[in-house]
């Protein structure tokens, strides 16, 4: 019986619009990315860095940071001024002097949260971080989705081929199976 030759494997290409291309073949696959994944995955780099940077390097002169203290230090100031001190005050419960007390000794306490509030903006730089990184891996998961669909459908092919180069039906079972028992006698032969 002679040999048969082991069928090519195929080229196949898989297009999914907006999940971009794969090409597959004997040497391995290759995704071609849509103009839309590109620019996505740009925006998301140049995005995924700075946040990263501005975790591990946290500016605390830097406008963004400042606007965020201020807004906290005003908005606690308002709450204690609005919702304690001019209740207590237009009801003779506390005299002006004392409300002067309180708030420089908020202030103190302000000044002493420095840190945690260092903490928190540090913290939203981790947040920014992962959040930028979301498009990032849904690209990935559809590269590895689109990369799956290109490789099972080569290998379907090659399958299919190998199938019909050792022939089809009873005739291709069966010479199969006598081709496996030969190979089982000639091993068994081989151990005496």
């Amino acid at each position: 019986m002679g040999k048969s030759k082991a069928p090519e494997y195929p080229t196949t290409v898989t297009k999914t619009g907006l999940f971009g291309k794969t090409i597959t073949n004997s040497g391995g696959s290759t995704f071609k990315p849509t103009a839309f994944q590109k620019r996505l995955v740009g925006v998301t780099t140049n995005n995924a860095v700075n946040a990263l940077n501005n975790y591990l390097n946290p500016d605390y002169e830097s406008e963004d940071y400042k606007r965020g203290d201020e807004y906290y230090t005003n908005k606690m100031n308002t709450q204690l001024q609005n919702n304690y001190l001019a209740p207590m005050l237009s009801k003779n419960l506390l005299r002006g002097s004392t409300a002067g007390d309180i708030m420089r000794g908020f202030a103190n306490d302000l000044a002493t949260s420095e840190y945690e509030r260092q903490n928190d903006y540090r913290d939203q730089q981790l947040q920014n971080y992962m959040a930028s990184m979301l498009p990032y891996t849904t690209i990935y998961d559809m590269m590895k989705g689109t990369t799956g669909l290109s490789t099972a459908l080569t290998n379907s092919i090659a399958n299919y081929n190998a199938a019909q180069n050792r022939g089809s039906g009873i005739g291709g079972l069966l010479g199969g199976a006598g081709s496996l028992m030969g190979g089982v006698g000639n091993l068994a032969g081989g151990l005496k």
